[in-house]
């Protein structure tokens, strides 16, 4: 006979009460009280409605009809006249359904996981595990062998997703196994979710050995060959007082490392889907940045969204968009007609705004 994969799983804080999880059955149960002529249970909603309310011989009752849901319970037993002796104070009862828990991964590549240089520097990395029937008792483990990567929080967004804050900071390098278990339920178990790698070292100056590093292309007046260039990304500086060529480091280093299918800024990232992401513009800072980011794109309509964007939020002045949009004037002829319309009439009005 093929077992139902479904379990079902009660909490009840009530300390004279143990739960049991069967196969099919939900039951409550307490402990037998001696000389008791019987008991009486009774359960509600939230709400106050009464949902049970029974006599019954033995020390357990069957909620097998009770749907899913928050409940209020208490219990008495019965004296001789089958009345109630002294009624249990309410007690909080939860019943949901625990079932074999599911992880969707969009590729085969592990999800990685930086760490810092210093160990008194903390490294927290946030991951996201999509799926289903996650709950709030859901266990979540990664492992590699006998080592285990500490998990700061686990937040159940829905039964489709858990966020998690990972601290590498003095894990092992290399790959961990997630676990997912639930209730009941045999756990699932994905090779290789994650790695932790190792940080990249730079070759700078003492001054800048903290500091990311991006090279880009330069030309001069007077030597016409490319040039390479060493362009760092401050610290302590506010974004809208960043070159240029910063804002550039910047987006080259600030990259989401559990967004795969985006290179969106990590920094305006609130939420990250297999298909689509949810932007974070709880400051004017991660929306300029967005902005800019739009500005960089090889989409004209976002370009030209951007201008529109910079001209209007001009004061204070984003450096960044400023000095990309001077540089798009004097090599507009690349671009569309109507494209460098509309960059000529907003960098005028970029210019002139009053700051």
């Amino acid at each position: 006979m093929k077992l139902n994969t479904k379990r079902f799983f009660l909490f009840f804080c009530l300390v004279s009460v143990s739960l049991f999880a069967q196969d099919g059955t939900k039951l409550i149960a307490w402990k037998p009280i001696p000389e008791a002529s019987g008991y009486q249970i009774q359960i509600k909603e939230k709400s106050g409605k009464i949902v049970i309310d029974k006599k019954i011989d033995t020390a357990y009752h069957s909620i097998e009809e009770l749907p899913s849901g928050v409940y209020l319970v208490r219990t008495a037993p019965l004296n001789l006249f089958k009345k109630p002796a002294v009624w249990s104070a309410w007690k909080d009862l939860e019943v949901i359904i625990s079932e074999p828990p599911k992880v969707v991964t969009e590729e085969e590549k592990p999800i990685i996981l930086p760490k810092s240089e210093s160990k008194s520097e903390k490294t927290i990395s946030n991951v996201t595990i999509e799926g289903e029937h996650f709950l709030e008792a859901t266990k979540v483990d990664l492992t590699k062998k006998e080592d285990s990567l500490p998990i700061l929080s686990k937040e159940v967004k829905s039964p489709e997703r858990i966020d998690l804050k990972v601290d590498t900071t003095e894990a092992k390098s290399g790959p961990y196994d997630l676990t997912v278990t639930n209730p009941y339920q045999k756990p699932k178990v994905v090779t290789n979710f994650v790695q932790v790698e190792e940080p990249k070292h730079h070759t700078t100056d003492s001054k800048q050995e903290s500091q990311a590093v991006v090279t880009q292309n330069t030309t001069t007046k007077d030597n016409p060959l490319t040039q390479k260039t060493k362009v760092t990304v401050p610290k302590g500086k506010s974004f809208r007082d960043y070159t240029y060529e910063e804002m550039l480091a910047f987006l080259e280093t600030d990259v989401a490392a559990n967004c795969k299918n985006t290179k969106v800024p990590a920094l305006t990232l609130s939420e990250c889907h297999k298909t689509y992401v949810i932007l974070n513009f709880s400051s004017e800072d991660n929306h300029s940045v967005f902005e800019f980011y739009k500005l960089i794109s090889d989409n004209e309509s976002d370009r030209v969204s951007a201008y529109y964007y910079f001209s209007a939020n001009c004061s204070p002045r984003f450096r960044p968009a400023f000095e990309r949009m001077e540089l798009q004037s004097k090599n507009r002829s690349n671009l569309d007609p109507d494209e460098r319309q509309s960059l000529l009439q907003e960098l005028t009005k970029f210019r002139n705004c009053s700051r």
